[in-house]
């Protein structure tokens, strides 16, 4: 009784991960492979970011596209890029923000956009950032506009 016992359970076990291979719904085309908020001291600027790593080859014609939470704000920023053929990964930043609050989360959607406009594929992460921007040089601590990263000393 035991061996039928173990034979039945050896059987389930290897059939079990057959069970997904049947599988009809929609791939999944992209992961999130990094992100975050960063700020840039020098400049004093502050961004998001978010890295989407391709799972499976994409439509020819469609977009990448990025809609970052604005701190403050209801609307959101959307940042997209053209798929491109053999391109594995792609980076999208939003613009410059402000406002941003110790431990408060903010939202980022990546999404695959058909050319026609239909949504393919969609992965949500959020970022906290550890410091408020408050805390933070408001002004750049370099002139952007003279090499090698010439201090604003009134900046210091």
């Amino acid at each position: 009784m035991n061996r039928r016992f173990l034979s039945a359970l050896a059987i389930a076990a290897l059939a079990s991960p057959l069970a997904g291979c049947g599988d009809d719904g929609p791939p999944d085309y992209l992961a999130i492979a990094g992100g975050g908020i960063t700020f840039n001291y020098r400049y004093s600027q502050a961004t998001m970011v978010v890295v989407g790593k391709q799972l499976t080859p994409m439509p020819e014609g469609a977009r990448v596209e990025a809609l970052f939470d604005i701190p403050g704000a209801k609307d959101r920023e959307v940042v997209s890029r053209p798929v491109m053929k053999g391109k594995l990964t792609y980076k999208l930043e939003s613009s410059y923000l402000t406002g941003i609050r110790k431990g408060e989360p903010l939202k980022v959607t990546l999404r695959l956009v058909a050319a026609d406009g239909q949504e393919l594929d969609r992965v949500e992460t959020q970022y906290t950032s550890d410091v408020d921007q408050s805390t933070l040089p408001s002004k750049p601590l370099v002139d952007p506009s003279k090499p090698n990263y010439v201090p604003q000393l009134e900046n210091l």
